[in-house]
């Protein structure tokens, strides 16, 4: 009988705790991220797209799931390190660059933290 990942944070911390898990996970989503202060983020819009919903739905998982997700890596970056992403993205010309070049604020999400809302947006249609 396979767990219902979308009921229990115990049983998503499991995964999200698994290095080995998380790695062959990441190989296998394929989806291109920010190298970011030694790590690598995703941009709440990349997110959305992935998933194929809106950022409005994003915005209420954050909202429901908030806590959780901090946890495992969303932040929202402001002033100085904001300005370090939008260095980091450098030549890009993709909308999510222009993106973050007009706002003050800006929700990015780690890996654990990508993987994390994926097992919480499973519930959504």
């Amino acid at each position: 009988m396979s767990k219902d990942l979308t009921n229990s944070s115990i049983d998503r911390q499991n995964i999200l705790n698994n290095p080995y898990a998380l790695a062959e996970i990441e190989k296998a989503a394929g989806i291109q991220r920010i190298p970011f202060e030694g790590k690598t983020v995703l941009l709440k819009e990349q997110v959305a797209t992935f998933f194929e919903v809106t950022t409005r739905t994003i915005n209420n998982y954050i909202e429901k799931s908030g806590d959780e997700l901090r946890q495992n890596g969303y932040e929202v970056l402001r002033g100085n390190r904001l300005k370090q992403l939008e260095l980091s993205l450098g030549g890009q010309s993709d909308h999510e660059s222009d993106f973050v070049t007009k706002t003050t604020t800006l929700g990015v999400f780690g890996f654990r933290a990508f993987l994390n809302l994926d097992m919480l947006v499973s519930e959504s249609e």
